[in-house]
């Protein structure tokens, strides 16, 4: 191994500093030689000094003149972060520091293979170290799955190709996976695309009370109200067999008939005295509202949404048509839907595990504001791991994201982050992300990341790799488009 140091100052089992005659780069690894025991570190930080060079001089000239003179005694201070002693079975932790005065050498390949070896087929790779693209990085796919993963970063950092690349590794263990695809990236043929289309039937009271906005706590007669309306249309026109094809064609949606049997309550006396005029007539506003505004997203006798899903497959659920409300109703009554159904002792849909994909988490998993999807993405976060839900949240806005459930997500993947406040959230929901590795952030190129949580070993600097599928999430080429543009003849005369 190539020696870069020794060791100064105070050590402790966490960290160390050392200096070199040579530059050193960040994110480097490096193994300190403390006698009967080889340690594992990674370089967090360098500064380099020349003694003779303070702050006191002011005169430019003297600094060069002092330049000339003492260029050979620039030396560089090394920050190390300690990862843990190297063993045959990979790291261990570290009780006690290591000894002043040790030397640090630049760790090679025969050592990171022997760290980072990955003999198990929960193991998948996504990429290489970022400082030695010799070295493969893998993560545990399960440990990403059961314990959840936040993929995270600026607008073009390469948060899609990080997803596409994972999604790969899952089809090949032929895995179950469900994306919310808010703008159409993954519309791809060898991928299950599902339509967003609601079967009004499938919905229970609770949930079409919460479309509406009310519940037994605050709204106690229309709840009820609402659930004897319910029960009674479901009952006399949806449980006929028998039914002719005309009729049913011509009998009115499910909640056109809602809204038709609440408005003939309004002349039901005993119905009036019953729940009150007031009640009645809200009710029926709330409706109409919700038939206006969400009407398209149901229809009667469609698939279940979650049987739609195909196990084994990657699923694509496009919500690339839809506002945000629209999309928000859907996927909390998919996500509810999953939940129920990996809870159940038999009878599951979902015959095995499923990991489901959220992107654009920060319109759905909101800080600031409360959604549908917020209650039961909180709720897969805390207890989906013992049913087999995982969750991941992708978003480039992290300090948007609800702090609860970030904290929840024990695995985190970390492309490109500038500002401050996103980075001090981040930093707040995640124990294994050190103020040495936010520092990386900035300065992290497109596809690079760092990794953190149970899915690795230790934290890992990562050059994530290109993904083979084709996904819609790059930048357009805006002026290869526009040259196009100019060919076309509508456009070759001058303007």
């Amino acid at each position: 191994m190539k020696l870069l140091g020794v060791c100064v100052d105070q050590t402790s089992p966490h960290s160390l500093i050392f200096i070199s005659k040579e530059p050193i780069n960040i994110g480097e690894y490096v193994v300190v030689d403390d006698e009967i025991r080889k340690l594992l570190g990674i370089v967090s930080s360098v500064y380099s000094e020349n003694p003779y060079i303070t702050e006191s001089i002011i005169n430019p000239e003297y600094v060069q003149k002092i330049n000339n003179l003492t260029n050979n005694m620039v030396k560089y201070k090394a920050v190390v972060n300690l990862l843990g002693e190297i063993t045959d079975s990979g790291l261990s932790a570290l009780k006690y520091p290591p000894r002043p005065s040790r030397s640090v050498y630049k760790a090679d390949n025969e050592i990171l293979k022997k760290v980072f070896k990955i003999d198990d087929k929960k193991f998948v790779k996504i990429g290489t170290l970022l400082n030695n693209k010799e070295i493969p990085v893998y993560i545990n796919l399960e440990q990403a799955i059961i314990r959840h993963l936040a993929i995270l970063a600026i607008t073009g950092a390469g948060k899609s190709n990080t997803v596409a690349v994972l999604i790969e590794k899952i089809a090949q263990k032929k895995g179950t996976a469900l994306i919310f695809d808010i703008h159409g990236e993954y519309k791809i043929s060898s991928f299950n695309v599902i339509d967003p289309k609601i079967n009004p039937y499938s919905l229970d009271v609770d949930e079409i009370a919460g479309l509406i906005g009310i519940d037994m706590d605050t709204s106690a007669q229309m709840y009820h109200l609402l659930s004897e309306i319910i029960e009674e249309i479901k009952r006399r026109n949806y449980s006929n067999d028998e039914e002719d094809t005309l009729s049913k064609e011509l009998r009115k949606t499910f909640l056109e008939d809602l809204i038709t049997e609440l408005d003939n309550l309004k002349n039901d006396k005993e119905k009036i005295r019953e729940y009150g005029r007031d009640t009645t007539f809200r009710l029926l506003n709330r409706l109409k509202n919700l038939k206006n505004k969400f009407g398209s997203l149901f229809v009667d006798g469609a698939t279940e949404l979650l049987k739609r899903i195909v196990n084994g497959r990657i699923n694509i659920l496009d919500l690339s048509g839809l506002d945000e409300d629209k999309a928000d109703i859907i996927i909390s009554h998919v996500l509810s839907s999953i939940l129920n159904d990996r809870k159940r002792e038999s009878k599951k849909h979902l015959e095995a595990p499923i990991v489901c994909i959220l992107e654009e988490a920060h319109l759905f998993a909101s800080a600031q504001r409360r959604t549908r999807s917020k209650y039961i993405l909180n709720r897969i976060a805390r207890e989906g791991r013992k049913f087999g839900v995982g969750l991941w949240i992708v978003s480039q806005r992290p300090k948007g994201l609800d702090p609860d459930i970030l904290s929840q997500m024990n695995n985190m993947i970390i492309l490109k982050l500038v500002e401050p406040e996103d980075q001090v959230h981040v930093r707040r929901a995640s124990e294994s992300l050190s103020e040495e590795l936010m520092r990386y952030l900035p300065s992290l190129n497109p596809g690079e990341a760092i990794i953190v949580g149970n899915m690795v070993k230790i934290p890992i600097l990562v050059k994530i790799e290109k993904s083979s599928t084709k996904i819609q999430g790059q930048d357009p080429n805006v002026i290869e488009e526009w040259e196009k543009l100019k060919q076309k003849p509508e456009f070759s005369n001058d303007i």
